[in-house]
């Protein structure tokens, strides 16, 4: 039986018992458990990737899902899916060594899958902030960071293209970079 988002949100919708969540919380893990139900597809990937036997990914899945959703203070958890990952972990973990192992993987489990996945999160947080910082920038400045960055255009052809001098387009290329390191450095991002 395959889960998906819907079907998991039905079914945390009709499991959710106050008895088993912190009092006021209720509000609080909406926004939790809607980023995690988000992100179903791809703790489903990274579960299936580790285990052989695709008949075992939705249990482990669910299991995961649960573990995640367990009592505790979601607010302080500043990311859903990488704390949901870390579960997923935990979870194939456990599941290799209650016998139902893949030997080969688990002696060679390397540390550096937890680290990739948090590296992916990481660099599909500051591809957000990209854009957020792109769609702030004034027209021009974002059309011609756009045509140069990623329509891969020579500073001559935007020139020509928009009518401008070849110095201004530098101009805004300039002050678009600008803008973004900015941002990032802002944000803690150093690289």
């Amino acid at each position: 039986m395959k889960l998906t988002s819907q079907a998991f949100t039905a079914r945390l919708a009709c499991d959710k018992n106050p008895a088993s969540s912190l009092p006021g919380d209720d509000d609080k893990g909406a926004p939790y458990e809607q980023q995690l139900t988000q992100d179903i597809p791809r703790l489903r990937r990274y579960i299936a990737s580790q285990v052989n036997n695709p008949q075992e990914v939705d249990d482990l899945l669910q299991d995961t899902l649960l573990r995640s959703l367990r009592p505790t203070n979601h607010e302080r958890i500043s990311s859903p899916v990488a704390y949901a990952l870390r579960v997923a972990r935990s979870v194939v973990v456990d599941y290799w060594r209650a016998g139902k192992r893949q030997p080969e993987l688990l002696e060679s489990l390397p540390e550096a899958v937890g680290i990739c996945m948090e590296d992916e999160h990481i660099d599909r947080q500051k591809l957000e902030l990209l854009s957020k910082v792109v769609a702030a920038m004034p027209e021009l400045r974002r059309q011609v960071f756009i045509l140069r960055r990623v329509e891969g255009l020579s500073r001559d052809q935007i020139a020509c293209q928009l009518g401008l001098a070849d110095e201004a387009v530098k101009k805004h290329i300039t002050r678009a970079m600008m803008d973004i390191a900015k941002a990032m450095a802002g944000a803690g991002y150093t690289h």
